[in-house]
């Protein structure tokens, strides 16, 4: 009876440390430039010609947990600024986004200071705007 307590014991060590080796997810850095690389509508045909963006936009991540973002359109650039927090739930990657101030560029589905960001199964940062019928938008990581 003892060996089959100690082979039980064994195997279960065994199995709980082969599915934490697979559940184990390498994080992405995520600080730094990242850079609009898509933009989809449903609702708004107007936000988007073939795929590509009508205007550039970047979010710079800082290691002291604050950000830029910048808009880009024509010859106009808009800057907007905050501080941000990351954080992790049920192996999803959520950016939640505070800014100083009021700001057009804020892609806020509730119109107030704060705007949240997802990486998705590609690497890809993605806002929640188009949950709320606003474009669907993608950054990459740029460095």
């Amino acid at each position: 009876m003892k060996k089959f307590g100690v082979v039980f014991i064994l195997m279960f060590c065994h199995i709980s440390c082969s599915n934490n080796e697979v559940d184990r997810v390498v994080a992405p850095n995520y600080y730094g430039k990242w850079k609009l690389t898509k933009m989809t509508g449903v609702f708004i045909p107007s936000f988007y010609i073939n795929g590509n963006p009508q205007w550039q936009e970047f979010y710079d991540f800082k290691k002291d947990s604050t950000f830029i973002k910048i808009r880009i359109e024509e010859t106009t650039k808009t800057y907007a600024s905050g501080k941000f927090e990351i954080i992790k739930n049920q192996n999803k990657t959520h950016i939640k986004l505070t800014y100083k101030e009021d700001n057009d560029i804020i892609g806020s589905c509730f119109g107030d200071l704060s705007e949240d960001l997802y990486v998705n199964s590609e690497g890809l940062l993605t806002s929640t705007w188009r949950m709320f019928d606003g474009p669907g938008l993608f950054y990459k990581k740029m460095r």
